[in-house]
């Protein structure tokens, strides 16, 4: 009896040593300074008290990767005889840095300066601020805590001080608008899954357009408004792209909804809907294929200022500034990029691509999208250099050409992938 629970005792010590031996006892971040460890901690599926699966590790690595806060990765597994050990070793990108762009585009000088942070407070908020000469004087601020606490709830705060000189289309005449928008949104961020959440606010704003001539003015439409706005709107992001420093692969789907009224004006509410859909493969070891495609649709009734746009800082390079505005919109970026040189502290990717942009003018019949004079087609070659170091340190040189109208050309200088 006595040798019998002696070993049944020897089996269970075994047993137990072996179910420890396999499972994590612990695991830990290594080499953060400014990034909070709880908020690495959040997204990872490797827990202490668990079986070691390597298609966890694998997945915790990739994951970590498209935070985009990290330039080297590492995960170690020491197994011990109290079970496993797991350490990340994280290499920090430096998150803060200067925003900026220059373009040329149908004669007209584009200029944007400001600085971000893709990191802000350690917790993977972002803070930014820039100016931007687009004709007339912009400034905006931005923060956005994708995560308050260790609940799956953000918020963001958007305020916005825009002045542009716009593109008007009347029956009788064409006209240059000057635009003043005052705007501070305020959203709610709810998280269903890593990259998959819901966006949805206020947004009270003011505005102001009138002629920039108004003794040219002959068109009974052309008027001028000077009145507050109230917008309320709904957002829902769902991105699938893995990331591997300069690489991309997945898809990504943006929608947003949105409704306004400006009661001293209308009483009837105008709607907004628009979704963009990217793509990215990777072609054998340095090539990526990236292809963007936007389509909107917004309250068809006649305004002389409908949501989309036609502009070689949206959606086309080259077509110039803001060059035609319109009720709906279908546009589509594809871009190849070619990796000529690549080192740990950077790479060299040269771009060919092709933009194609058409609008539907408000108040008129779906039709006019398909008039060429709506639409803008682009193509040229790109130049990104990348230094891995900082958080989205792409230097970006494009170059581009009207396939409709020849001699008419579009440059851009500014950082980050264009899309």
């Amino acid at each position: 009896m006595v040798k019998s629970i002696f070993q049944h005792f020897i089996f269970l010590f075994i047993l137990t040593n072996t179910i420890n031996a396999q499972t994590v006892q612990e695991v830990r971040i290594v080499g953060c300074k400014k990034t909070k460890i709880d908020h690495v901690g959040r997204f990872l599926c490797v827990h202490p008290g668990e079986e070691l699966d390597s298609t966890r590790l694998q997945r915790d690595e990739q994951v970590l990767r498209n935070l985009d806060l990290f330039s080297d990765i590492q995960p170690v597994v020491r197994d011990t005889t109290d079970g496993y050990i797991i350490e990340y070793h994280l290499k920090e990108r430096t998150t803060l840095i200067p925003i900026g762009n220059v373009g040329v585009a149908d004669g007209t000088i584009i200029a944007q300066l400001g600085v971000i942070d893709y990191n802000f407070m350690g917790n993977g908020s972002v803070a930014s601020a820039y100016y931007r000469y687009y004709d007339r004087h912009t400034f905006h601020a931005f923060i956005r805590t994708p995560y308050i606490k260790k609940s799956r709830w953000g918020y963001s705060v958007n305020l916005l001080k825009q002045s542009t000189l716009e593109p008007i289309k009347f029956p009788e005449q064409d006209l240059r608008y000057l635009y003043d928008l005052y705007s501070a949104e305020l959203l709610a961020r709810y998280e269903f899954k890593f990259n998959n959440f819901l966006e949805f606010g206020i947004n009270p704003l003011y505005e102001k357009y009138a002629p920039q001539t108004p003794e040219d003015v002959i068109s009974p439409r052309a008027i001028s408004i000077d009145t507050p706005k109230f917008l309320a709107k709904v957002l829902h992001t769902f991105n699938r792209v893995n990331f591997y420093n300069e690489y991309r692969d997945g898809f990504s789907n943006f929608a947003c909804f949105e409704v306004s009224t400006a009661p001293e004006v209308d009483d009837n509410a105008f709607w907004k809907f628009k979704n963009t859909t990217a793509y990215f493969k990777r072609i054998r070891k340095r090539g990526n294929l990236a292809l963007r495609l936007n389509i909107g649709i917004a309250d068809n009734d006649y305004t002389p200022f409908p949501s989309f746009v036609l502009d070689n800082y949206v959606n086309v390079r080259g077509a110039g500034d803001r060059v035609l505005r319109g009720s709906r919109e279908f546009s589509i970026n594809a871009e190849y990029r070619q990796m000529v040189f690549e080192r740990k502290i950077g790479a060299i990717q040269l771009v060919p691509f092709v933009d194609f942009g058409a609008l539907g003018l408000s108040g008129e019949s779906f039709d006019t999208i398909w008039k060429q004079e709506n639409q803008a087609l682009f193509a040229g070659m790109g130049l990104r250099v990348s230094v891995r170091q900082f958080s989205n340190m792409i230097l970006r040189l494009d170059l581009s050409a009207d396939l409709r109208n020849e001699g008419e050309y579009g440059f851009g200088f500014g950082l980050g992938q264009y899309f």
